[in-house]
């Protein structure tokens, strides 16, 4: 298990490491540009955390996207069913937990993971109510950023309190400073 002092459960990550998750949405991008947004951020490893990983623009159907990020160098990972916003999972399902340490893990071996979904607006979307909340209660320490349609950055934590309601975690208690799971 976890250990925010010091390291993962394997002791893989080291205590001097910066870790950093980055949030993206594929909103309505021409393939083009959402590839240039994960390029200018120097994004490695795409996380495709849609719980149905299709979409009515082609190019971000699974097996269309998985063409068009891997043909650019960028690797290709699936975790919607685990970390998708219809999964049933519980935050404190150790599955669920693995499936989001394995990022950070990811990102302590220097690759620069994004997780993605289709929202644009991170707080129109579970990226915000559900993991970024759940690496801010869990993982205080890990830096995390939304990568915004028009390519700027925001800080993950910034935004936390406007995460609309329909996509804030129901296992979070969101009426106080603190984010807390009930």
């Amino acid at each position: 298990m976890y250990n925010s002092e010091v390291s993962w459960h394997n002791g893989n990550v080291k205590e001097d490491i910066k870790l950093e998750l980055w949030s993206i949405g594929h909103s309505n991008h021409p393939a083009d540009k959402f590839v240039g947004l994960l390029k200018q951020h120097e994004i490695n490893v795409l996380v495709d955390v849609r719980s149905a990983p299709r979409s009515r623009f082609p190019h971000f159907q699974r097996d269309n996207l998985i063409k068009l990020v891997t043909g650019v160098g960028l690797q290709y990972l699936y975790g919607g069913t685990i970390l998708g916003g219809l999964s049933e999972r519980k935050v404190d399902d150790i599955t669920f937990i693995s499936k989001m340490d394995r990022m950070l893990e990811l990102t302590n071996d220097g690759k620069r993971v994004a997780m993605m979904c289709s929202e644009g607006k991170p707080c129109e979307c579970h990226r915000a109510g559900k993991l970024m909340a759940w690496l801010h209660r869990e993982r205080p320490k890990v830096k995390t950023t939304h990568i915004m349609p028009d390519g700027s950055l925001v800080d993950a934590r910034s935004v936390e309190a406007k995460v609309e309601k329909h996509v804030r975690w129901h296992e979070f208690d969101w009426s106080g400073d603190q984010l807390k799971l009930i």
